[in-house]
């Protein structure tokens, strides 16, 4: 970023330059003024050449980086997800881009996304709780048995989870499932289009953290929603940027909590490429019942899983 204080220095010269003007008139300085406002202004100028320089260098790096990890990573996951069904879930204000790499991902893996829910902030508002409690009462199907212990986010999970997901593969979309997909979506909670099968895996995708950024507790319901829909499923998968990990972000909070750790995997950069990789080898893990918590910003499980799970056969 450029220095301002240079801008600062042209100003103190043009007011020294101007009072030297007054008060020497045409004497033995005269020009010396100009001299320095020109001098500085040359300086400014090369300042902001070198860092325009170093900004495209930068970002010339930053290409050649994913551009190098694309390919040399380009196969390691072909198969890994083979004759599996994942559904995407979108937290409030999530990108869609990084939904779709995360998808392309997941497709080049071998994996069959059955359909994207984008939860809406109406979920999560602590206003609303008088809303989801009754809904997740009224939903709930004969199947489903609550853990004694769960509070009504991880229910409201666990009813998401039981109409797009099941524990086992190739469970289809059925009257109940239906009823549960209805229910949520003309309360205004989640949006998505009935898929034809369920999902036997889930990712979740965190959004960047607002600004100003909110307290890591805020995330608590969002968390043991994630820990509901993992206890009607095969797994999840929670992902996000770096900045989803640090102080203010869904993955901070999420990792913030030992009894989530245990049952939920994340990844901290499913930005990159390499990062998009890491979501399906820990999808993979989760089908195996294995969690982690990979990425770049304080993962307790390094990079990625084992190398034996990225190099094994598909």
């Amino acid at each position: 970023m450029i220095d301002f204080r240079y801008h600062i220095v042209s100003i103190v010269a043009i007011f020294f330059a101007l009072g030297a003007g007054v008060v020497l008139g045409a004497g033995p300085l005269k020009g010396t003024g100009s001299d320095l406002v020109q001098a500085q202004a040359n300086k400014d100028r090369a300042t902001v050449e070198d860092q325009r320089q170093q900004l495209l260098q930068a970002k010339a790096l930053d290409k050649y980086r994913d551009d190098y990890v694309a390919k040399v990573t380009a196969g390691l996951t072909d198969g890994k997800l083979a004759n599996k069904r994942i559904a995407l879930v979108t937290m409030p204000n999530a990108t869609g881009d990084m939904t779709d790499l995360i998808q392309e991902a997941i497709e080049q893996a071998g994996g069959q996304v059955t359909t994207r829910v984008s939860l809406d902030s109406k979920l999560f508002d602590p206003g609303q709780r008088q809303l989801v409690e009754p809904l997740v009462n009224d939903l709930v199907t004969s199947d489903i048995q609550f853990p004694a212990e769960s509070n009504t986010y991880q229910r409201a999970g666990m009813i998401l989870a039981r109409g797009i997901a099941a524990k086992e593969e190739a469970k289809p979309v059925d009257s109940e499932s239906t009823k549960i997909i209805n229910g949520l979506a003309s309360a205004k909670l989640v949006s998505l289009k009935t898929p034809k099968d369920r999902a036997s895996l889930i990712v979740v995708v965190a959004a960047k953290p607002p600004t100003p950024v909110p307290d890591n507790s805020s995330y608590n319901d969002a968390v043991d929603f994630s820990e509901g829909l993992d206890e009607a499923s095969a797994g999840v998968v929670v992902a996000g940027m770096p900045a989803s990990a640090e102080n203010g972000g869904l993955l901070k909070s999420l990792r913030g909590d030992a009894d989530a750790t245990k049952a939920l995997s994340s990844v901290d950069v499913a930005d990159i490429p390499s990062g998009r990789a890491t979501v399906v080898f820990a999808l993979v893990e989760q089908a195996s019942g294995k969690a982690g918590q990979y990425g770049g910003v304080d993962a307790k499980n390094g990079v990625a899983p084992s190398a034996d799970m990225v190099k094994g056969n598909n």
